[in-house]
């Protein structure tokens, strides 16, 4: 039996086919999308090139599941009484349920804080703050904004419980729709994340239905659709767990580069750096970071801006204003391929660029503190001792090895104060099958595990 598991993404629609008892990959493919016109047309395409493979009969018996990154996911706006604290625990969850964070507010909810809302484009308000039976007038207050402003999207509560009854009515009054869950941050140093992730994810599998244009898709599947990170990460968690039958691979990173966002994933226990206290929230055992401004193509102005146009010349040989061009015309064609030697060669400094800057945001990093003589204080995850590295995503998969190679080692540590890894062994998703993976993780885990091990070349 074979499964057929599909990708819909804003450029490429993708397929691949599994065999279900062995892992075996009999194809792996894409074809421009079609999400804006009709999706069904990719989708036609992406069956054909498997029936190719396996034949009509194989496809129309197969499991068929898809997910979808299309137009970037699910957009989110966070808002939390502390961004240390309930502000990052939000953004975790959206992470981690494969949305997209465009707009982050702490504390009390401002005009200008509407404004960015409203402008972020934002889909759905994630609002949390308060431990169980704590604050209540900040929270309400919050509430009451959001009520009385301009903001129409859904919002989700996920503060407080006490103050459950009172936000709904809230809400209720106002003609706003609100989801509510979970506290996020029950108690000092407890994170909740599950309950939020679900209400993300089920908010998503309804509103890409109704906005994509993939309602058709969605008849013809088996499954509902799935946000594409958040079958990475179900994917990632489980390569680094293994079952019993195919054992997992240990502590991990992965990085994801893309033309408008480049994703970070990390699985390891988070330890105590040597001598080092650690503080704020807890870390998360599988961790995804997306870095909105560290993409190839939309977002390579503020890549090109953060790494420094007078770095990316020297490195390329080229002159800034060269840069400048470049970086330019990437803006206006998101779909433009490097057709020359000098053209791959600033991709590649692109790319290395941003994955060394996305996998120090993601990190943890030691911060020396005077409190009774210097000490150690560790914020955020200790990467240390993490010796595997997975790149998937286009200029990973399709460069040379030693492109890619170079592209993943900046993933190493280079300072102190960062908690990245110190020595690696990089690996490539060749045929790009971790969302496919984690969209059968749950069914044929087994299955799941060595489709990726054969992918990353991780088979003993």
């Amino acid at each position: 039996m074979y499964a057929t598991l599909l990708d819909f993404g804003s450029t490429y629609t993708k397929v691949v086919c599994v065999n279900l008892d062995d892992g075996r990959i009999a194809v792996s493919d894409k074809v421009p999308s079609t999400v804006h016109e009709d999706a069904e047309i990719a989708l036609d395409q992406c069956l054909h090139i498997a029936q190719r493979a396996i034949g009509c009969a194989a496809v129309a018996e197969s499991l068929k599941l898809a997910s979808s990154s299309a137009a970037g996911g699910l957009r989110i706006a966070v808002s939390g009484l502390t961004q240390s604290l309930s502000s990052q625990a939000g953004r975790s969850a959206c992470f981690g349920a494969g949305g997209k964070i465009v707009c982050s507010c702490a504390g009390i909810l401002k005009q200008d804080d509407i404004d960015s809302i409203v402008d972020s484009g934002a889909e759905i308000i994630l609002f949390c703050g308060g431990y169980e039976n704590g604050n209540r007038q900040a929270v309400l207050r919050n509430a009451r904004t959001l009520c009385e402003s301009p903001v129409t999207i859904p919002v989700i509560y996920s503060g407080n419980s006490a103050l459950v009854s009172e936000i709904r009515m809230l809400f209720e009054s106002h003609g706003k729709e609100c989801f509510i869950t979970e506290n996020i941050i029950p108690n000092v140093g407890k994170l909740n994340i599950g309950p939020t992730v679900e209400v993300i994810r089920n908010i998503f599998m309804n509103r890409i239905t109704n906005m994509m244009g993939v309602s058709g898709v969605q008849q013809r599947m088996d499954g509902p659709i799935t946000p594409t990170p958040a079958a990475v990460l179900k994917a990632g968690e489980l390569l680094y767990r293994g079952t019993e039958q195919e054992p997992g691979i240990g502590p991990y990173m992965m990085a994801d580069i893309g033309g408008a966002t480049t994703d970070i994933y990390s699985f390891a226990e988070n330890i105590a750096y040597d001598g080092a206290r650690t503080a704020g929230l807890p870390e998360p055992v599988c961790k995804r970071t997306v870095e909105g401004d560290m993409g190839m193509r939309e977002s390579s102005a503020s890549l090109a801006a953060e790494t420094g146009a007078s770095r990316i010349a020297e490195t390329c040989g080229i002159t800034e204003e060269e840069v400048q061009k470049a970086v330019e015309h990437r803006m206006e064609h998101h779909d433009y391929v490097a057709d020359t030697p000098a053209e791959r060669q600033f991709d590649l400094c692109l790319a290395a660029n941003a994955v060394r800057i996305s996998a120090e945001r993601h990190a943890g990093r030691i911060q020396r503190e005077l409190d009774h003589g210097t000490r150690l204080v560790q914020y955020g995850k200790n990467l240390t001792d993490v010796q595997t590295v997975i790149g998937t995503g286009g200029i990973l998969v399709n460069s040379a090895a030693s492109d890619s190679r170079h592209i993943l080692e900046q993933i190493r540590r280079t300072s102190e104060d960062r908690l990245l890894p110190d020595q690696i062994g990089t690996h490539v998703d060749r045929n790009y099958v971790f969302y496919a993976a984690g969209l059968i993780a749950d069914r044929y885990p087994d299955c799941a595990v060595a489709m990726m091990k054969n992918s990353a070349g991780l088979q003993k």
